[in-house]
């Protein structure tokens, strides 16, 4: 419906402002005044002084265009002041609406007055202005501007007006300048609108409204109009209810639902006959209240996630930059890391998720996933939540992680990294990340894939370069070209393990029916969301239109096993000043709540999961040499491989062997002298494999005999304090240890931080084990307390001779990040027991973090003990 004026006052009212609005001002129209609406005929005989410049009805003022015919003019005006702004802290001004309307639709009966000072004026008063004519558009890039008078000379009160009922409004428009003729006047919209952005609440105190529910990001929602047509019908029904202030960063924040951190105002609800004056600013229309709006909560906060059934629960985070590094991208401060981390907490815990995929949080070595791990078991239960370590995969700032329960799950294999140079984009590579799990209820596996595709910001500079936005944002051409790498990719995956059942969630900033979703569904993939109610297709809101950028995909042997979908909103609709910042806060509502935990709201699945035959990931040991003579034979030994289908050797000069799965030897002669890695390798039919290697030295002549010599037999790193030592004395003689020394390298240093002198002697056959002074496992004869024990998983401990290392575990001078790990053969947490048939010990490669857990020791849970001192 096109918005018309209508005519305010009665005939008899008319005469009796005769002669107070008509004073060397330009004649009105004399066209026939429309209906009047009804309104209050009492009033005080109204005096005016003389006004120092012409006078001039508000509707000549404002004219028939966007701008005043009397611009930077000085003339005066009347009427009748319907909204006050004046305090400092407000517009610094008031609105005042001539009592006679004219009859051109075009033209506007109302004038913004800007006159700071705070004068005594009220609603209701019948004013006299005089001042200065001008058009302020608050920026160089405005498309519009407001018109209003500043430079007041002065202001006079005629006395109590007419009272002015609001002109009645209605949303849609039907054009961008419909609204132009009511600036500055009192209206009200008799409709219910919704609130469709809240992003600006707490900054500016405005909130974006338009009517008939929520607006849908065009991309997101099969609709009959064209795109273009979408996008013009959104911003026509769209208009902004400001707070009456221009200061920045409001207190208290206007429209929420509480004085306390409950309160909220949130996408989706409702106010019902909107008052208030009509202004422009910021490049949109918005509306002043005059009366407090009444807002119903449609959409009230989600205590909990959505019901999606299933044995088995999925789930994609955005967590919003967590960065344990302070400064970057994350919290600022110490504090803001903190309030951070409870929000996230809380919102992990709320999803309850056995397989959560993370996206945005910093690419560190995993130090921050292991941070955010141990912050959620913290509140859940020890043990609780795993992480998969990827190591720090690609080159952006920030990457995508997984973490499940190892009571529900377990991984198959290594985590896979898309490593594809062709994924790679501008700014750098963040690729996918894939896992492989099986429930521990029926075995039931598939293959788990986290994605965070290119962003839609900062677009690229160039008239012609493809990746300008053309209607889906900033890098579409990249990230359709990301989704078929990353389609080809996991079609690797499947191949190569067999396992056809997978499942993608993550951040893939395309909506729905954008082209990189679209091309994944094309090769056989479910856009999971599609399943859900229109309606409820949303993850995120950007200029006040909701759309879905986080999904979950699954492929077609995996679509039955998807048993229901959700999405928890507790972050997009919500307004971004509860988030976990402290700056521009001086009405701080922060609770450690899952509410606005990030600007993207989670995705969660429930799985039913096929039963799949259990299988066993491929074991494997053996005694690899370390020396030998050309033209002799050198022989790996001890070969004991189990849960595999094939077995092969590479002695590294250039031979490969296919082995028989029981040989429990390989020997080879080598041609010519050198260093070289021998790689023994058991693969099984899923795609797993173990291995070990070892670098073995060839040299002319008799190879050196292997004299015994004491070796770290047992290494315990266990909960809390519980941390040991044994060195085991494998020669057949009493060995005098005043010659050995043990050094602690922590964190990857060169230097030692702790060592022990070790004294006294230890006869053959027998061990010595050292302690951590809060030891408290079991009890060890003869055992020794020592520093050097106060080591951790991605630590070195070095055993010397005479100062000359002798043996090692982990390598000095490198960190690994949290753990020594080679396949599922890693340090953290763990007790690691020297192989059988080992007799003196060994030290890493020189390259730098090529240490192989797997070569020598076997690995045991955490805690485990009874070997310590019986070796």
């Amino acid at each position: 419906m096109q918005n018309v004026k209508y005519g305010l006052l009665s005939a008899a009212l008319l005469a009796g402002l005769a002669g107070c609005n008509d004073a060397g001002g330009d004649p009105s129209p004399t066209s026939t005044p429309q209906q009047p609406q009804a309104m209050s005929m009492s009033m005080n005989v109204l005096s005016c002084v003389t006004p120092p410049n012409t006078l001039r009805d508000i509707t000549a003022v404002q004219g028939p265009g966007s701008a005043s015919p009397y611009v930077d003019q000085l003339v005066s005006v009347r009427g009748v002041v319907t909204a006050d702004f004046q305090a400092d802290d407000q517009l610094k001004g008031f609105y005042i609406q001539q009592a006679v309307a004219d009859n051109d639709p075009r033209t506007s009966e109302g004038l913004f007055i800007y006159a700071p000072g705070g004068l005594d004026i009220q609603v209701g008063d019948y004013v006299q202005v005089s001042g200065k004519v001008t058009e302020f558009k608050g920026s160089n890039t405005a498309t519009a501007s407001l018109t209003e008078m500043t430079e007041v000379s002065t202001i006079s009160v005629c006395g109590r007006g007419p009272t002015i009922p609001p002109h009645l409004v209605k949303l849609p428009v039907a054009t961008p300048n419909e609204l132009e003729p009511f600036e500055g006047m009192l209206v009200e919209f008799h409709q219910d609108l919704t609130v469709t952005d809240v992003h600006q609440l707490g900054r500016y105190g405005e909130l974006m409204l338009s009517p008939g529910g929520r607006l849908y990001e065009p991309y997101n929602h099969p609709y009959n109009a064209s795109i273009d047509e979408i996008v013009t019908r959104n911003k026509l029904a769209s208009i902004i209810l400001d707070d009456g202030r221009s200061m920045q960063n409001p207190k208290p924040i206007p429209y929420l639902s509480a004085a306390d951190t409950t309160g909220t105002r949130r996408v989706g609800d409702v106010v019902t006959s909107l008052q208030g004056v009509m202004s422009w600013g910021s490049d949109a229309y918005r509306i002043h209240p005059v009366v407090a709006p009444v807002f119903s909560q449609i959409n009230p906060r989600p205590a909990t996630p959505p019901t999606v059934g299933g044995t088995l629960r999925a789930s994609g985070l955005n967590v919003l930059n967590y960065f344990t590094t302070l400064g970057q991208r994350g919290a600022n401060t110490a504090e803001e890391f903190t309030r951070q981390r409870a929000k996230l907490v809380e919102t992990i815990t709320g999803l309850n998720a056995d397989v959560l995929g993370l996206m945005e949080i910093e690419n560190n070595g995993a130090a921050a996933l292991i941070d955010l791990v141990n912050a959620v078991n913290a509140k859940m239960g020890a043990g609780t939540y795993s992480y998969i370590d990827a190591g720090k995969p690609g080159t952006d700032l920030i990457t995508v992680a997984m973490i499940y329960k190892p009571s529900k799950v377990k991984p198959i294999g290594t985590p896979a990294v898309l490593n594809d140079s062709d994924f790679s984009v501008a700014g750098g590579m963040r690729p996918s990340v894939a896992q492989r799990f099986a429930a521990l209820d029926n075995n039931g596996s598939f293959w788990m894939v986290v994605n965070h595709l290119k962003s839609k910001g900062s677009c690229p500079s160039g008239a012609n370069n493809p990746d300008r936005e053309t209607g889906q944002g900033c890098w579409n051409v990249s990230r359709t070209r990301q989704a078929t790498v990353l389609k080809n990719w996991i079609n690797g995956l499947v191949a190569d393990s067999g396992e056809s059942d997978v499942l993608m969630v993550g951040d893939f900033n395309s909506y729905l029916n954008e082209d990189p979703i679209r091309m994944l569904e094309t090769a056989g993939f479910e856009a999971l969301l599609k399943r859900l109610t229109a309606t409820e297709r949303y993850t995120y809101v950007f200029s006040g239109e909701s759309g879905a950028l986080d999904h979950g995909f699954a492929s077609a042997s995996m679509r039955s096993q998807v048993n229901g979908l959700g999405v928890w909103h507790v972050n997009a609709e919500e307004p971004p000043v509860f988030d976990y910042n402290t700056e521009f806060k001086p009405d701080d509502r922060y609770a450690a709540s899952p509410y606005r935990s990030s600007d993207h709201d989670p995705v969660l699945v429930g799985l039913n999961l096929t039963p799949d035959v259990v299988v066993h990931a491929p074991s494997l040991s053996a005694n690899l040499p370390s020396n030998g003579i050309v033209g002799g034979t050198v022989s790996i030994t001890g070969i004991v491989a189990a849960d595999g289908t094939a077995l092969s050797v590479d002695w590294g000069d250039g031979v490969q062997a296919t082995l028989p799965l029981a040989t429990k030897e390989a020997v080879h002669t080598f041609a010519t002298a050198g260093n070289y890695t021998l790689r023994l390798r058991l693969t099984n039919a899923h795609g797993q494999s173990a291995e070990r290697v070892s670098s073995i030295n060839i040299t002319h002549g008799t190879p050196p005999a292997v004299v015994p010599e004491l070796f770290f037999s047992e290494y315990l790193e266990g909960s809390s304090n519980n941390k040991a030592l044994e060195i085991y004395n494998p020669t057949d003689g009493m060995v005098d240890l005043t010659a050995y020394t043990v050094r602690l390298y922590a964190n990857g240093a060169s230097t030692a931080s702790s060592a022990q002198a070790l004294s006294g002697s230890l006869a053959p056959g027998h061990t010595l084990v050292l302690v951590h002074l809060g030891y408290r496992l079991g009890s060890i004869p003869g055992s020794q307390t020592s520093n050097v024990t106060n080591f951790n998983g991605n630590d070195a401990v070095v055993l010397e001779k005479s100062g000359i290392a002798i043996d090692a575990i982990g390598q000095k001078g490198f960190d690994p990040g949290t753990e020594w790990k080679t396949g599922n053969h890693c340090t953290a947490n763990k007790t690691l027991r020297r192989k059988a048939g080992v007799v003196k010990g060994s030290l890493p490669a020189a390259a730098p973090g090529n240490w192989d857990v797997s070569a020598e020791w076997d690995v045991f849970n955490i805690d485990t003990y009874d070997g310590l001192g019986r070796r």
